[in-house]
């Protein structure tokens, strides 16, 4: 070991240094505290043997407080001598010790070995400490760069949805999107067909993600709602574009059981006649002019699983005040928090019964701010959307 004896009153300088010396240890000697401690900044020592003053801590030196102090904050092992401890008060750390003036060579040497086998693993767990701060600061920069891209990826994605449908004929619209992280796996689309038909839809990609957020661009370019031929076109079915929609997915093999669930609906403005169609999606409510709710039902299983399914088409003619809710089963679970509700997993219908009699904009301020007062609000456990269509009584300007 390399070691500093610093033992300004020569009172065991010689014994001590010649048995450190005879048993393998480089002993260097100084005189001074000051000195010493310009010695132990400069130099790199295994160990410290200092010479206490024969006074309290509050009447040492302030060379020695410092010398003692430099050991204790830099780790550095030291052993210091003295009938009164006169290093108490000063930071006491792990590595100083005292020892009496009396100390046989053997307990002495002891004591070394002691640091000598507990400096080296103390060493290796700062090296190890180093890396791990240096690979923290790796991946602090990685998580950084990581976040920028999903706060990217995430306006991207919301670029995708309708910016500006509110109201086409006597039909208007109301939406919530709400994605658990930065991107979701829901989307939801709202757009003309033709002259005579609006085509709103809500699908959900298993999870929510970035692998969802990828599948649910995917939805987007893949829906199809009416087919070109020589004579022009022919508006699809809500049933017939479920199933093209199913047939693209199953012709993807999407890995690790990836699913869609979408609920599909058909307006008609000049009829008013509403035909949909669900695969595994949640059903949509019905709400009446005085706010009675209603599931719209129709068959249909899991998208992207099994080709060649039937999605079933209904239809029901809406009424001037009547609304037709679509949503995501996020909004089921943003009221499943609270264990005193006898049902929590369907309290979202209570919610959605009690404020159903109010205009869809309304609606929607309303269903946000409860789902807002609902524990958990700041975690959500999955992507909420939301879709209302409301009859008006009056034909509004496209």
């Amino acid at each position: 070991m390399h070691l500093l004896l610093v033992d300004p009153k020569n009172r065991f300088r010689q014994e001590v240094e010649s048995g450190l010396s005879a048993r393998g240890h480089r002993v260097e000697v100084s005189g001074d505290y000051q000195a010493a401690l310009a010695s132990a900044q400069s130099n790199s020592f295994d160990a410290l043997l200092v010479s206490a003053p024969d006074v309290t801590a509050s009447q040492a030196s302030g060379s020695f407080r410092d010398l003692v102090r430099h050991a204790d904050l830099n780790d550095l092992a030291a052993i210091v001598v003295g009938d009164n401890k006169p290093g108490a008060g000063l930071g006491e750390g792990q590595f100083v010790d005292y020892a009496a003036p009396d100390i046989s060579p053997d307990e002495l040497q002891g004591r070394l070995s002691m640091i000598q086998r507990y400096q080296h693993k103390v060493h290796s767990m700062e090296t190890d400490l180093a890396n791990m701060q240096r690979l923290f600061r790796q991946l602090n920069v990685q998580f950084a760069q990581v976040d920028q891209e999903m706060r990217l990826a995430g306006r991207l994605q919301s670029a995708f949805l309708p910016q500006t449908v509110d109201k086409v004929g006597r039909a208007h619209f109301a939406t919530m999107y709400r994605p658990a992280t930065f991107v979701s796996g829901d989307i939801y689309d709202i757009y003309r067909v033709d002259e005579e038909h609006i085509a709103i839809y809500v699908a959900d990609a298993v999870g929510h993600g970035m692998a969802a957020s990828l599948l649910t661009m995917f939805i987007k370019n893949a829906v199809t709602s009416k087919s070109m031929h020589d004579e022009g076109y022919t508006v699809l079915s809500p049933g017939e574009t479920l199933g093209l929609l199913n047939a693209k997915l199953v012709a993807q093999h999407l890995p690790n059981s990836q699913f869609v669930t979408a609920g599909y609906m058909l307006l008609n403005t000049t009829t008013l006649e509403l035909r949909y169609a669900r695969g595994g999606h949640p059903y949509p409510f019905h709400c009446t002019v005085d706010g009675t709710l209603s599931e719209l039902k129709s068959g249909g299983g899991l998208l992207g699983i099994f080709d060649e399914q039937d999605f079933e088409t209904q239809s029901v003619v809406l009424k001037p005040g009547e609304k037709v809710i679509l949503y995501s089963d996020g909004v089921e679970l943003g009221f499943a928090e609270s264990q005193d509700r006898e049902d929590e997993y369907s309290h979202y219908r209570k919610v959605l019964s009690d404020i159903a009699h109010l205009p869809a904009d309304k609606l929607v301020d309303t269903f946000a701010e409860m789902l807002d007062a609902e524990s958990g609000s700041l975690n959500p456990r999955d992507d909420v959307t939301l879709v209302i269509l409301e009859i008006g009584n009056t034909v509004a300007s496209a």
